[in-house]
């Protein structure tokens, strides 16, 4: 995802957005979790800003990928 894509905009039925931390660690969501999680409009910045990683507790030390 570019830095103005935003979720309901990008994301068709059958995608995944997975994010992956610095740490290694990897989690994906459905279409349906991410726009209920981050809301329709959340760009990748919006995302990367509220995640904090379940393994090192880091904040914002991700990348965001469809």
């Amino acid at each position: 995802m570019s830095k103005y894509e935003t979720l309901i905009s990008e994301m068709r039925y059958q995608d995944r957005l997975k994010i992956a931390c610095a740490c290694g660690h990897k989690a994906d969501f459905s279409q349906a979790e991410a726009i209920a999680l981050f809301g329709p409009d959340a760009t990748p910045f919006d995302i990367r800003r509220r995640l904090r990683c379940s393994r090192c507790h880091e904040i914002g030390k991700v990348e965001v990928m469809i």
